[in-house]
């Protein structure tokens, strides 16, 4: 076989790939807004951004390192640094080099856009180990607009390989807000990580694979039952009543058997918003049962006259933080509960979730209380 044969059988292999890719990019951007190694070099890059738009490199599934501004509400301006690994404040190392390590995993709330580097929540709960002579780094792996679905991806793929003791996780209302809508699916424990690293790898880069891999959790999921709740900003949007049942509660067992096995410890924190700490405190009191029955008929019956917005999230907040109790009997989780100490006080809050400065001490001194005693 000459050459050119080769070329030929060559191309009549990688030709209907590369068409195929292209057809599945065009259909995932569509859907999506997320674009594959293919069409990355379409992307370009911004020296900076305002307003919690932030300049995200496809290609890494992280931020490009530099110094941003965020400009809050009152008019204010914060600066913050992104590092060379793409997180949030000061360079690390990836050999540990303190006694102990923590990761926090979290949305905006953890990657803290409303204070400077030194003054989110986990910035604030290193100061206070080191101010009590522990030898302790947090680091921020905190991502505005980033899902506990997002949270387990960075997890198994690269904070494992710093080698954390502990991992916090705050994350409710962005695993509601995306995490909810679309294919529900049952979460298996993983077996073989490598393999789950070369997955997530495809299906972040290669789009003809996760066209495939959404297809395939389609048929996965064929049989689930579950029903559907309107979101509250889109009438075609729906979110998996399944999801506050079950999916919610097995992507956090995933990640807290996979955990288990490096002997690193889940700290899970209850997350807390301000909007009706009155109407809140009954909610919280409710069980787990009757609010699932009272966000499978919200949309028809109401609840506490209140507009729809506001007791959705409510409702689904309390949900998912009441799943986090299931886990108070594991030996490597910790749950935290800090909202009564943040939704006393409406200037802990910066709108109804976001944290201020002192919303950040609070919360920080919260899981500080709950894990010292563990060093």
């Amino acid at each position: 076989m000459n050459f050119k044969e080769i070329f030929i059988n060559f191309s009549l292999i990688i030709l209907p790939l590369f068409i195929l890719e292209i057809f599945s990019s065009i259909i995932v951007f569509q859907k999506e807004k997320k674009t594959g190694v293919l069409f990355s070099i379409f992307s370009y890059k911004k020296n900076s951004q305002v307003n919690y738009k932030i300049n995200w490199d496809k290609s890494n599934n992280k931020i490009v390192p530099g110094k941003y501004k965020s400009k809050l509400s009152d008019g204010r301006v914060v600066e913050y640094t992104i590092n060379s690994k793409g997180f949030r404040n000061k360079n690390f190392n990836k050999k540990k080099n303190t006694d102990y390590r923590i990761i926090s995993f979290g949305g905006s709330t953890t990657m803290g856009l409303e204070s400077p580097d030194d003054l989110t929540y986990p910035a604030q709960l290193e100061k206070k180990f080191k101010n009590n002579g522990y030898n302790v780094e947090v680091l921020n792996f905190g991502f505005s607009s980033k899902s506990l679905n997002f949270i387990r991806e960075l997890f198994f793929t690269e904070a494992i390989q710093y080698k954390p003791d502990f991992i916090t996780i705050y994350s409710a209302r962005n695993s509601i807000m995306y995490d909810s809508i679309g294919t529900k699916i049952k979460i298996k424990e993983i077996q073989f990580p490598k393999l789950q690293k070369v997955n997530l790898y495809l299906i972040n880069n290669i789009m003809s694979f996760r066209l495939l891999f959404k297809i395939y959790k389609k048929i996965l999921s064929s049989n689930i039952s579950t029903e559907k709740i309107i979101s509250p900003y889109d009438e075609k949007t729906e979110h998996n009543i399944y999801y506050f049942t079950n999916q919610y509660f097995d992507t956090i067992k995933q990640i807290v058997d996979y955990a288990e096995k490096f002997d690193i410890e889940i700290i899970l924190i209850k997350q807390a918003v301000y909007i009706d700490p009155k109407i809140q405190n009954i909610i919280q009191n409710r069980p787990l049962n009757k609010l699932i029955e009272n966000l499978q008929s919200l949309r028809r019956n109401g609840l506490f006259e209140m507009n729809y917005e506001d007791i959705f999230w409510i409702l689904t907040i309390t949900i998912l933080n009441k799943q986090i109790d299931k886990f108070e009997k594991y030996n490597n989780v910790t749950i935290v509960d800090p909202i009564s100490n943040l939704i006393s006080n409406q200037k802990n809050f910066e709108g109804y979730l976001h944290l201020t400065i002192n919303g950040n001490n609070v919360l920080a001194e919260s899981i500080y209380e709950k894990i010292k005693n563990k060093f």
